[in-house]
């Protein structure tokens, strides 16, 4: 009950013939923990924890959660990236980094200006199809110093090491459209850090993008031929570009800029 739960709805590219199922009861030895049962439709499998807090019982329904969505999305030659999504004017971005590249601020600070944000951590890419893996967005503590106005935003702290705090996206500035949810990317992004200079992008060579993606993408894929044939499709059919931000900058004038010169967004 101490961890809340925001429900997303997604126009699918698969169908939805998956199940999870959950049974929650309150733990008869211990006040304020829980007992749950999770059986899932993917491979049959059944498990039964004992006496969980409100977060650990949350975790264990997500990570079931998901390890079916990217097992259904594995089946059907979907490919993960290791990347947040949005949708800015009309423009598909896609973008990509490591871990603590700074993918989450630079979405958010999209979508605090009106962008629809699709994820902030990964996204199935399908020739050249895409669509956001949806979750609550998670912020780290340095992501309110380069964007205080995220405080205005009620977070659910999560007491990880490091910290996190998990923002329903839904209450985020612009309308969600679930209609639009599968369509191409017009945009790829690939953050590589920041320095003293100004904000700047540069293009990036097809085989050098396909490297930095396809290196990220490998931490949830066991079939390196589909994840390269979905990457070289992706870049195919949308530019690759390098940002390069100045300490402080979130880079979202920056890729305004560059959103307001795509001519020919994808739909």
């Amino acid at each position: 009950p101490e961890v809340g739960v925001v429900e997303r709805r997604i126009a699918s590219p698969w169908p939805a013939d998956n199940n999870v199922e959950v049974r929650i009861q309150r733990n008869r030895a211990t006040f304020g923990r829980w007992d749950v049962t999770i059986e899932s439709t993917i491979g049959g499998s059944h498990e039964t924890l004992i006496g969980l807090d409100g977060l650990q019982l949350a975790e264990s329904v997500y990570r079931t959660v998901h390890r079916d969505v990217m097992t259904a999305a594995h089946a059907r030659q979907w490919t993960r990236l290791h990347a947040a999504l949005v949708d800015c004017n009309g423009v598909r971005v896609a973008i990509a980094g490591h871990s603590g590249a700074g993918k989450t601020t630079l979405a958010l600070a999209l979508a605090l200006r009106g962008a629809q944000l699709r994820a902030d951590e990964g996204v199935f890419i399908r020739g050249t199809e895409a669509v956001g893996l949806p979750r609550r967005v998670h912020l780290k503590a340095g992501t309110f110093d380069v964007l205080p106005e995220i405080k205005a935003h009620d977070s659910l702290y999560l007491p990880y090491a490091p910290p996190v705090w998990a923002l329903d996206p839904s209450t985020l500035p612009s309308e969600r459209n679930v209609s639009s949810a599968v369509r191409g990317i017009d945009l790829v992004l690939i953050l590589d850090g920041w320095d003293e200079g100004p904000t700047r992008l540069a293009p990036m060579p097809v085989p050098q993008a396909i490297q930095s993606l396809a290196g990220q993408s490998a931490l949830w894929s066991d079939n390196h031929g589909v994840t390269l044939r979905n990457i070289a499709a992706l870049l195919s059919n949308a530019p690759c570009y390098r940002l390069i931000r100045h300490h402080g900058d979130t880079g979202a004038d920056t890729v305004e800029e560059l959103v307001a010169s795509c001519v020919t967004p994808g739909t």
